[in-house]
């Protein structure tokens, strides 16, 4: 269970299911910026009830993102969180931002699809906190809410900044937290794919993948990973980015250049390539200079080998 301070910004609510794909990522922007975010490290929960370590985060909280992703109500503790945070809603100054991940609002609010049948489900055994579970699902529908759409790494950009706005405007009294890094710059108008941190990848997972995510995860570097193999336009955009003779696997691409050089390197298992790796992202993406223009590229089809 997560060992927070007692204290956040920020309660937040979602299904394991997202923890990797998005919520992480959503987490280390929001700690970027400065703010202290509540976030369950586990996905282990024994047990039929909330946690007091959970109520505890809810209550010490100014506000609450809750990410509704499609087996969110597959969860009673989801859904005894959200009834916490609505609770906590009406009875204090408060805020509740919604977020739908791959998941359409109606569903929620007429409790369709999975949500349907997993509150079905849940009546064999919690048949007495149903109708509330339903009740809370519908009103929190009535929230003003953003469903994740395009780029997820200029949607969390987006996000994080909506979030300031509306703390601002709810804790007037308050003084903002100042960013502990700098952040890309220009709305969703004026920026560029230059803007975007992109990681390109295949599904034949390996060390290196790992690697690289650990290098931009330790760095709060908030990027979007595409794979090239569920989507081979994704390699045909590689292709067009840095041209045909030129794609090699792995591939890091800062401003349309290669930040390993031109040479034939042998993956992420050489330590100099690693170290030079390591230490050209993170100088372009922290240089205030570079920061309008970083986009980190990589496919593993063949790791450390010209085509």
């Amino acid at each position: 269970m997560a060992n927070e301070a007692s204290f956040c910004h920020v309660f937040l609510s979602f299904r394991g299911e997202t923890r990797n794909k998005f919520t992480c990522f959503l987490y280390e922007a929001l700690r970027a910026e400065g703010f202290v975010a509540f976030m369950d490290k586990t996905d282990i929960r024994v047990g039929d009830e909330v946690s007091l370590t959970i109520k505890e985060g809810i209550r010490n909280s100014m506000s609450a993102i809750i990410i509704f992703s499609k087996n969110y109500a597959a969860s009673t503790w989801c859904l005894d969180e959200l009834v916490l945070v609505l609770e906590r809603n009406r009875n204090s100054r408060y805020f509740i931002l919604p977020i739908f991940y791959e998941v359409e609002i109606r569903d929620i609010r007429h409790q369709l699809g999975n949500y349907g049948l997993a509150l079905e489900k849940h009546k064999a055994r919690h048949n007495d906190k149903v109708e509330k579970w339903r009740e809370a699902l519908v009103e929190v529908c009535n929230i003003f809410g953003e469903h994740v759409e395009g780029l997820q790494s200029t949607f969390i950009q987006n996000t994080v900044k909506l979030f300031r706005e509306r703390l601002a405007a709810k804790f007037p009294e308050c003084r903002l937290p100042t960013p502990r890094v700098p952040v890309l710059q220009g709305s969703s108008s004026s920026s560029s794919s230059e803007d975007k941190i992109i990681l390109y990848t295949t599904t034949s997972v390996t060390d290196a993948v790992g690697a690289l995510k650990k290098i931009l995860r330790s760095g709060n570097v908030v990027y979007e990973e595409r794979n090239c193999s569920i989507e081979p336009r994704y390699l045909r955009e590689l292709k067009d980015l840095v041209g045909n003779d030129k794609v090699r696997f792995p591939m890091v691409i800062v401003n349309g250049k290669d930040l390993c050089g031109e040479e034939e390197v042998e993956g992420f298992y050489d330590a100099e390539v690693k170290r030079k790796l390591v230490g050209s992202l993170m100088y372009h993406y922290y240089s205030q200079r570079f920061a309008n223009h970083v986009q980190v590229t990589m496919s593993n089809a063949m790791l450390g080998r010209y085509r």
